[in-house]
């Protein structure tokens, strides 16, 4: 399966607009929209199995690089497709923190209660599909733990994928 390119977080702002003009209907779209996002996330890591991955290794892993794998399995056996689903869920967190107070404006409380709920699995799977990003927040905070993760990460993504440790991609002046 190839990547959504951006196609998520436009999907989010279509829904979310709908919500905003159609309320009723769009609410529930939302949501359903959003339940099937992350039941399609969680399915996916449930699928990814760890022990596959760390023996698939072209060295072995160090005990920190293993317990980073263990983790955040997703995460290094499909770097794009985890970033891909980690901008979604970004564009849902956001979009939850306006749609939610609009439908209770509107007086759509159930909706925008089971949507006010989802974003708690929005948080969850986000730090599962972004762990650098989690990891620096909470090294940040003092979390050793989070420290001695953070510093195995590029060991582990140069043995697992082949020699070199992938970067996020830049759009700069010369990208254009």
């Amino acid at each position: 399966m190839g990547t959504m390119k951006g196609l998520g977080a436009l999907a989010v702002a279509a829904l979310a607009g709908w919500a905003f003009l159609d309320p009723l209907a769009g609410s529930w779209a939302f949501a359903a929209a959003e339940f099937a996002f992350l039941a399609w996330v969680a399915r996916a890591l449930r699928r990814t199995d760890a022990a596959a991955l760390r023996s698939r290794a072209r060295e072995p892993l160090e005990p920190d690089e293993a317990d980073l794998v263990q983790r955040y399995p997703l995460y290094f056996e499909r770097p794009g497709f985890a970033r891909e689903c980690a901008s979604t869920l970004a564009a849902l967190g956001l979009a939850t923190l306006v749609v939610v107070p609009w439908l209770t404006y509107k007086l759509q409380l159930a909706p925008a209660i089971l949507i006010g709920v989802f974003v708690l699995a929005v948080g969850r799977l986000t730090k599962l599909l972004s762990p650098i990003y989690a990891l620096r927040l909470a090294t940040n905070k003092g979390d050793r733990e989070a420290l001695r993760l953070l510093s195995a990460h590029d060991g582990a993504a140069r043995k697992l994928s082949g020699g070199h440790v992938p970067q996020p991609e830049h759009h700069g002046a010369a990208g254009r």
